[in-house]
């Protein structure tokens, strides 16, 4: 029996903030592994802009190659259709199990949580786990879990305690289509600004990634 962390999302790209938080939940909640799975179509998202499926993947490879407990997954990249958490974590729980499943969001998900596809089955399969984001106060953060956990009447959604990178795969985009046009081309400087790891980097780069 495990503990997995479930690291759903677009990853287009995969940023720094996104690492930090399976970092957090991985220490915190005392998990095994973190699986990070990029949506095959996402529900709640236009797909313009959105690279294809493979490389999404490889940049999710790239960013924790050096991480032992996270694991890159094609599981929904391989399912047809929108891609939906509940239909994921019944597949995942029927498939595996003997784990205990963790799906880890943003404190944006979990305001729009009621709008899910069968949310309410959702803690069936898994435990919830929340780490700020955006402009969210904490304060409304809390009364929101609060909210869940008592409409659930049961402790299923949790917080994760990281330090909050500003930054989003949207804004990330806009710059690096900036990024394209800079004749004073830094690496270091450039992951800095824009939460990319260099491996992450060099292979948007080698792939002509976001700058047409």
């Amino acid at each position: 029996m495990a503990s997995i962390g479930i690291m759903g999302g677009t990853f287009n790209p995969i940023h720094i903030g996104h690492v930090q938080i399976a970092k957090a939940a991985y220490t915190q909640y005392h998990l095994d592994e973190i699986w990070f799975m990029p949506n095959h179509i996402p529900a709640y998202k236009s797909e313009d802009h959105i690279v294809s499926g493979i490389q999404r993947l490889e940049m999710v490879r790239c960013a924790i190659q050096e991480i032992p407990y996270c694991k890159a997954s094609d599981f929904e990249l391989n399912r047809e259709g929108n891609t939906y958490t509940i239909d994921t974590l019944m597949s995942l729980k029927m498939l595996y199990p003997e784990h205990t499943f963790y799906f880890i969001m943003g404190a944006d998900s979990l305001f729009s949580f009621d709008k899910w596809m069968k949310y309410e089955k959702i803690p069936q399969y898994a435990n919830l786990l929340v780490a700020p984001r955006g402009e969210q106060i904490m304060q409304l953060i809390l009364d929101k879990v609060k909210e869940y956990n008592h409409f659930f009447g049961n402790e299923v959604f949790f917080l994760i305690e990281c330090e909050e990178i500003q930054c989003s795969s949207s804004e990330i985009r806009v710059k690096l289509q900036s990024l394209a046009k800079a004749d004073d081309f830094n690496e270091e400087r450039i992951c800095n600004d824009l939460h990319l790891s260099k491996a992450v980097l060099q292979y948007i780069i080698q792939n002509n990634l976001y700058v047409h």
